[in-house]
């Protein structure tokens, strides 16, 4: 089996894609209870997917936050930034969206678009992505962070990371997408040099890593696993 893969694009009907992992990131809304309990009773550990820091359009609950955008995002047609130092966005997103998706069953939050602080760095957004990771928290169930460097470089120089997440999941390491001709090339030397460092020092503080990577080729593959 493999260790671990990400599977957004995902319904029911392809979850036999799923065979093949051990660990399993997934969109929570397409799924039920039951349909969560039969991956956990084929060995599988399950994360759902929860977008903190930005607003896709197709949501249910889309209308009710537009006039917390931010800005644009770029490369990402259907998403916008979105103000997270908002009170009402923490309650829904950390106390209703979160709540209804661990009653499902699932192992844990897999975070995305905390982002935003890298964007729009300000102290009351820096405060607001804490505040839903801490109520995630309380669920009692592990929080992997998916990028998020400046955030959580912050983090780890406050000593505030502990309470707040258990894991980091990096994209784009040792590949990168080329957006406009929809082509996937090896990453440059230079961003691959900083994310070693910087996964280095999340390694080194006791949070886990993984990493996600697209369209490698065999000797890049090799260099990934060799990496792990």
């Amino acid at each position: 089996l493999k260790d671990y893969g990400v599977f957004l694009g995902i319904d029911p009907e392809d979850i036999e894609r799923l065979d093949d992992y051990k660990i399993v990131v997934i969109e929570p809304s397409l799924f039920d209870k039951d349909q969560i309990d039969r991956l956990h009773n084929s060995g599988k550990i399950v994360y759902g997917y929860l977008n903190i820091g930005s607003l896709e359009n197709y949501r249910s609950y889309y209308e009710d936050f537009k006039d917390l955008v931010l800005g644009k995002y770029e490369n990402w047609e259907d998403e916008e930034w979105l103000d997270v130092s908002d009170k009402d966005w923490q309650d829904f997103i950390s106390l209703k969206a979160a709540k209804e998706y661990a009653d499902k069953g699932i192992d844990g939050f897999f975070i995305d678009n905390a982002d935003v602080y890298y964007h729009y760095r300000r102290p009351d957004i820096f405060e607001g992505i804490c505040n839903i990771l801490a109520n995630l928290k309380a669920y009692n169930i592990s929080v992997i962070i998916n990028g998020a460097d400046s955030f959580v470089s912050e983090c780890i120089d406050k000593d505030i990371y502990s309470g707040l997440f258990d894991a980091v999941n990096q994209e784009s390491v040792f590949t990168r997408i080329d957006f406009d001709n929809l082509k996937y090339y090896e990453q440059d030397e230079d961003t691959r040099s900083y994310y070693l460092d910087y996964l280095n020092l999340v390694k080194s503080s006791g949070i886990r890593v993984y990493l996600l990577e697209y369209g490698a080729d065999e000797s890049t593959a090799e260099k990934i696993a060799s990496y792990c």
